[in-house]
């Protein structure tokens, strides 16, 4: 009998990504036929890998979930989500696949043929669960879970504890996804810097590791907290300076205001951050520093926002991801009073006007230089990164993914750079 069709739809980070990449790799091993990302014409069932970081999104999926099901589609809700599962009972009576039962989702696309509003919940190790390379990029899940209770985060819910994954596993998963052709590994958890606490190791000791690999490839590490980085800096440091590594920290500071961060139950200071930041930028040349940040949350006065727009204006982050508040139920922040949404907008508006200006100005001290890029997408445009983890935009390339360019930028703007390759 010919099994299902099965599309799969992701919302959200690299690890949910990384964990889509294991559902197709579940279900192709189960007999399941499996479109390629993006096209969900003619599928049986329709798994929705989701997000639950933002309202908005969340707002998003559910009406994606309306709408599917008025067409008559079965679904799959997995991913971050499941937290949620309550709010998601009020509007579908689909599976739901917790992120740490995805070794359970070949029985959850049955109870959807079937129509059975199953639930399946776990905490099982993702170490020996299978996945599928989109070469050229590999992203690889290290961990599960983080040590932080951030009072806003319902990712945490989703993901409760710290899991890691043995070093052999990681670099076994590294060397087979090299193999296959991977020529961007993107490491990966919900906070990087807690990987190997739990099992008596940390995350220099494997990015020495795989830094000592002998194959061509590079690696992007994915959000590491302050706290993490400045307990482990030095060590960090002498990583990043691996010919492997691009010269790229994620490290989100989320508000400049002491008291705010103390109130969002962060476990680093403002001060942490900078000094995190400007050890980095010291001895990495060419460092790309991308943070996040969040306005409005429900304790932040006027002046700690100016806080954190002076926060901003002092290290001049290359990328800022800069998000409005939103409550997340079963967060302590839910409980919270509220500012006035038209508030949250106005200084959401006033610190993106902010952001895209210090991120043109950094991109734009780039033109006129070359860079080594490796081509790692193609939409419209070929697109590569810069050692630095800059994203250029390739006009007129007509090679393959994978490849390396010498590139020349030619423009920029808040976003991206623009080149052309050098003859």
């Amino acid at each position: 009998m010919t099994k299902a069709t099965i599309a799969i739809e992701t919302y959200g980070c690299t690890m949910n990504q990384a964990d889509s990449d294991t559902l197709e790799a579940i279900l192709t091993g189960l007999g399941y036929r499996v479109l390629g990302r993006g096209g969900t014409d003619g599928a049986d069932v329709l798994i929705l890998n989701t997000c639950t970081v933002k309202g908005p999104t969340e707002n998003r999926i559910l009406a994606r979930i309306k709408k599917l099901e008025s067409l008559g589609k079965k679904l799959v809700v997995a991913g971050c989500m499941a937290a949620n599962a309550e709010r998601l009972r009020r509007l579908t009576d689909s599976p739901i696949v917790w992120p740490g039962a995805l070794h359970r989702i070949g029985d959850a696309v049955e109870d959807a043929l079937c129509g059975q509003a199953t639930e399946y919940r776990g905490i099982s190790p993702k170490d020996g669960l299978p996945f599928i390379l989109t070469k050229p990029i590999m992203r690889l899940a290290i961990a599960e879970g983080c040590t932080g209770m951030c009072a806003y985060c319902q990712t945490k819910l989703a993901r409760p504890g710290l899991r890691s994954m043995g070093p052999q596993a990681v670099l076994s998963r590294v060397k087979e996804g090299v193999r296959q052709g991977a020529k961007e590994v993107q490491i990966t958890a919900m906070d990087t810097g807690a990987y190997g606490l739990d099992i008596q190791t940390d995350l220099p000791s494997l990015l020495r590791c795989v830094n000592g690999m002998e194959n061509d490839f590079m690696v992007r590490l994915g959000m590491i907290n302050p706290d993490h980085a400045l307990r482990m800096k030095d060590a960090l440091l002498g990583e990043f300076k691996g010919p492997k590594m691009y010269k790229f920290l994620h490290i989100p500071v989320q508000s400049g205001s002491e008291r705010v961060v103390k109130d969002m139950g962060r476990k680093h200071t403002v001060a942490d951050f900078e000094s995190v930041v400007a050890d980095f930028r010291r001895n990495i040349p060419g460092m790309t520093v991308a943070t996040d940040v969040i306005v409005g949350y429900p304790t932040e006065s006027e002046d700690d926002f100016q806080d954190t727009v002076e926060l901003l204006r002092r290290v001049k982050p290359d990328v800022t991801n800069l998000s409005k508040f939103s409550p997340r139920p079963g967060t302590r922040a839910k409980g919270l009073k509220q500012l006035d949404t038209r508030e949250i907008k106005r200084r959401s508006l006033e610190a993106s006007a902010l952001v895209r200006r210090i991120c043109t100005e950094s991109n734009r001290v780039m033109v006129g230089r070359a860079f080594d890029v490796l081509i790692t997408e193609k939409k419209r445009d070929f697109k590569g990164r810069t050692p630095g983890y800059r994203q250029v935009v390739v006009k007129g390339f007509e090679g393959e993914l994978g490849q390396r360019l010498k590139m020349r930028i030619i423009r920029a703007n808040h976003n991206s750079l623009f080149g052309e390759v050098v003859d």
